[in-house]
């Protein structure tokens, strides 16, 4: 996530622990979809 500006780079890293403390061990993996995983913004 190097080249994602930090506002999405924060969000999505929010997201991710929010995610985690809500599902826990049952969350296996979460994947970017779109325009910032293939790096074209």
């Amino acid at each position: 996530m190097s080249k994602i500006p930090n506002n999405i780079k924060k969000v999505i890293e929010e997201f991710t622990e929010k995610t985690t403390k809500l599902i826990g061990s049952h969350l296996k993996k979460i994947i970017l979809y779109g325009s910032y995983a293939r790096r074209r913004f």
